[in-house]
């Protein structure tokens, strides 16, 4: 909630975004001045000020997060600019904590599940689950029978040699190359790739992965569909008029967020429009209870900690999958003196900076 004071000009405005669900054709007018008492909404106490409202009509009936901090460069709609404001990334305060020490520690049932609440999930993923095509093993380890309801996740084991021709029909789909280095070839399109790097396959394009080394890959397809298709040949054709795909972790062209920071490898400048994939370090921390309004995936490169989504709490580690649905409540814990890295993906796409 927003704070207030009897005093319009020494009210100060919360730094999270405002949820709130937006009609189709309906005009609404966002607060600019940080004086409203109906944030994010205009209530006229900027008369007398230089400040007046940002007027707009909503495009579609959705519900959106407006953005209250006022820093925003996208107004009236938060773009995370609210984590910047502060040293120190949001963290779990005292009371919060101490409302969930009662959490109920969730342990890995024979699956190498451990079901949080919502439908969220942390996830080891077990090589005895794998299917297995030449020199390729992989498993699904998000699916439609996980209750996601926008994307599905695969590991893929590539050992030396080529792959198959690989397919998700008709689906965006996004790699992350966890380790190793090989090339990916799209349709008859190579690229060199390397670990920490990402690349986006066009849905119709089919793929295959040439490699000299083991590698591991984590594929997302989106929207939702579980099945990967195997075949020896390539009947499709490299759409040229999206030539850049892949995308490698530069810290020069990170996102600093307080005391951790994120880059969006594949997004809407490699034309990925419905799909956002990141990479994120986090400090030895908790973060505060908070919610998006996307169904996502996370990725454990390096570290361990816990995640905390209300009544129950799970252990995480270096290799685990979780899995949250899209509003479910969370707060990701790093333990880890040496700090947390972790691979995102999220649909539909955006920025992983807004949460409220």
């Amino acid at each position: 909630m927003n704070k207030m004071s009897d005093n319009p000009v020494d009210y100060v405005v919360e730094n999270k975004p405002c949820l709130v669900s937006l009609e189709e054709g309906k005009k609404y007018a966002w607060c600019t001045c940080k004086l409203s008492k109906s944030q994010p909404f205009c209530d006229g106490a900027h008369k007398g000020t230089e400040h007046r409202p940002l007027v707009f009509k909503a495009e579609k009936t959705e519900d959106v997060l407006l953005c209250a901090c006022k820093a925003t460069n996208s107004g009236p709609y938060c773009d995370g600019a609210h984590n910047n404001l502060e040293d120190v990334y949001a963290e779990a305060t005292p009371e919060e904590v101490e409302s969930m020490k009662g959490s109920i520690s969730i342990e890995q049932d024979q699956n190498g599940k451990a079901l949080l609440d919502g439908g969220a999930y942390v996830m080891t993923p077990n090589n005895e689950n794998d299917t297995v095509v030449g020199n390729l093993r992989y498993q699904p380890v998000i699916a439609k029978e996980d209750d996601a309801t926008k994307l599905s996740l695969h590991r893929l084991h590539v050992s030396t040699g080529t792959t198959s021709w690989l397919e998700y029909e008709n689906v965006d789909t996004v790699l992350y190359f966890v380790s190793g280095s090989g090339k990916i070839d799209i349709a008859g399109c190579e690229f060199d790739v390397n670990k920490e790097a990402g690349i986006y396959v066009r849905p119709g394009e089919k793929f295959r992965v040439i490699t000299k080394e083991d590698m591991v890959i984590y594929a997302t397809a989106c929207p939702l569909l579980t099945d990967l298709t195997v075949t020896d040949e390539n009947n499709s054709v490299f759409q040229n008029d999206y030539p850049e795909r892949y995308v490698a972790f530069d810290m020069a062209t990170a996102n600093v967020m307080a005391n951790r920071f994120y880059q969006e490898l594949v997004d809407k400048k490699v034309d990925s429009n419905e799909v956002t994939q990141f990479i994120g370090q986090v400090p030895k921390s908790r973060a505060a209870m908070h919610r998006h309004l996307y169904e996502e995936a996370i990725v454990i490169l390096t570290g361990e900690g816990k995640m905390w989504t209300g009544t129950k709490v799970a252990d995480v580690k270096t290799g685990d999958v979780l899995f949250l649905p899209h509003r479910q409540g969370h707060s990701l814990e790093c333990t880890d003196e040496d700090g947390m890295l972790l691979m995102g993906v999220f649909y539909p796409s955006g920025s992983p900076a807004i949460n409220y």
